[in-house]
């Protein structure tokens, strides 16, 4: 178990610093139209994708460590790393639509 929620918190930190190169693997920016692209500014909410991201990758690694030394149950585990996921991207969703669009 230990194992998967590293590999989970490894994966999300990698998604992470690709979304600040690559900024198309955000969900609904590679459909917009090039107008509409134009509005966002793509390097600040690429940017808080990116830190909002690997903070909850870093989390999900962190909490994982920690319940496994204190010896938390698995499914009381599961639980916790699945919540730290969604505060993360609830945290994202919110953070993310707070960006002003350009004129």
């Amino acid at each position: 178990m230990l194992l998967g929620f590293i590999f989970t918190g490894f994966i999300l930190i990698v998604v992470g610093l690709l979304v600040k190169q690559y900024p198309n693997l955000l969900a609904g920016y590679n459909t917009l139209s090039e107008e509409q692209k134009k509005e966002i500014d793509i390097e600040k909410v690429s940017t808080i994708a990116r830190n909002v991201i690997v903070l909850t990758g870093a989390a999900v690694i962190d909490a994982s460590i920690i319940m496994y030394f204190i010896e938390v149950s698995k499914k009381i585990q599961v639980n916790i790393i699945s919540v730290i996921i969604v505060l993360g991207l609830v945290v994202l969703i919110i953070w993310s639509n707070r960006v002003p669009k350009l004129k």
